[in-house]
């Protein structure tokens, strides 16, 4: 589960992109699911994320 400040900071991202304000909920399941996507593909290879 990704903390809020990371939530709210993907909602940014996709309003800015998308032109789309996403409920914390919705936003909540879209980023978990994008983490979760990232992991999938990369694993838990931490030189990957950027600081």
């Amino acid at each position: 589960m990704l903390p809020k400040e990371a939530i709210e900071e993907f909602k940014k991202l996709y309003a800015k992109n998308y032109g789309i304000e996403l409920l914390d909920e919705e936003a909540t399941r879209r980023a978990n699911n994008f983490v979760g996507l990232y992991e999938a593909v990369y694993g838990d290879d931490k030189r990957l994320i950027k600081n």
